[in-house]
């Protein structure tokens, strides 16, 4: 390698390749471009500029395939793209003509608090009716629940 004052650091050699820098990184990281690592930073000689994987990089704008890849991967078009994962509604509980338990009675067989119950019950992540003096009924279906159940105390 060169002279100590002739090397360049990752963002100097991203600049003068026209890379990003995490790119550079990269190439490092893999040996595809050589470089010395002095007092925390990465010290490139700028005989490494010409070299095949980053001029692929210039051109392409992507990093160039690992050796380990046997058959490049296919490009995706914009419609055959994956959707995000979409979120999963909670199971609600079906109302039980059966039992049903008072507030304070459903905290104590589970670990959840009297402020967490009414706020899974505004939420609709628990079944119940709530009476004219203010008072909360919770569905026993409830117990059942994956959300719940791991919470049984």
């Amino acid at each position: 390698m060169a002279k100590k004052d002739q090397f360049l650091t990752t963002g100097e050699f991203a600049s003068q390749a026209g890379i990003p820098t995490s790119s550079v990184a990269k190439l490092i990281k893999e040996g595809k471009i050589k470089a010395e690592k002095k007092s925390g930073k990465w010290l490139i000689d700028p005989s490494q500029l010409n070299t095949e994987a980053v001029k692929e990089l210039y051109r392409t704008g992507k990093p160039v395939a690992r050796k380990k890849t046997a058959t490049p991967k296919e490009k995706k078009s914009a419609a055959e793209k994956p959707s995000p994962p979409k979120k999963e509604k909670p199971l609600k509980a079906e109302k039980s003509a059966g039992k049903t338990y008072t507030l304070a009675e459903f905290v104590a067989m589970t670990y959840l608090t009297e402020f967490g119950a009414r706020e899974w019950l505004k939420q609709g992540r628990l079944t119940g009716t709530q009476g004219a003096g203010g008072e909360w009924q919770i569905d026993a279906a409830n117990l059942e629940l994956p959300d719940v159940r791991r919470l049984l105390r």
